[in-house]
């Protein structure tokens, strides 16, 4: 993939393609002007440092399910900038799980093998108010 092998992907907090519809490119760069999608590579042995945002994520596991690629979530950071006494999700492949609005996560992959999520969210409307208050830890 193009993206993944782009010099600087090292210093992203993601590495993905947005999806998106040429009649918001002038707005929200969005697929509607409510629904944001972005497919989201996670290589092998990384670590995706916590975020949040305050639409809700339906996030599909596109590929690389296992006990070893999970994602970490909850409402508050750690004194190490981590998520707090998190709530663990394991990824299956197919499979989804829901992010909840304003609460951070951090998505981790300590298998041998790239995986793919595809988060969906109501980011669209979101950015249009400009309301989505997305922070990194």
């Amino acid at each position: 993939m193009e993206v993944r092998n782009d010099e600087n992907h090292h210093d992203r907090n993601r590495i993905g393609i947005l999806m998106s519809n040429e009649k918001t490119d002038s707005s929200t760069r969005t697929i509607t002007h409510v629904l944001w999608s972005l497919l989201n590579i996670l290589p092998k042995h990384s670590a995706q440092r916590p975020h949040r945002h305050n639409s809700v994520a339906l996030d599909l596991c596109v590929s690389g399910g296992s006990e070893d690629v999970y994602t970490l979530m909850g409402p508050e950071l750690d004194e190490d900038g981590w998520v707090k006494d998190p709530l663990r999700i394991n990824w299956i492949s197919g499979g989804v799980f829901i992010t909840p609005p304003g609460w951070y996560h951090s998505h981790h992959n300590d298998s041998d093998m790239d995986a793919i999520v595809l988060p969906i969210q109501d980011a669209g409307l979101y950015t249009y108010q400009r309301t989505l208050n997305i922070q990194f830890a």
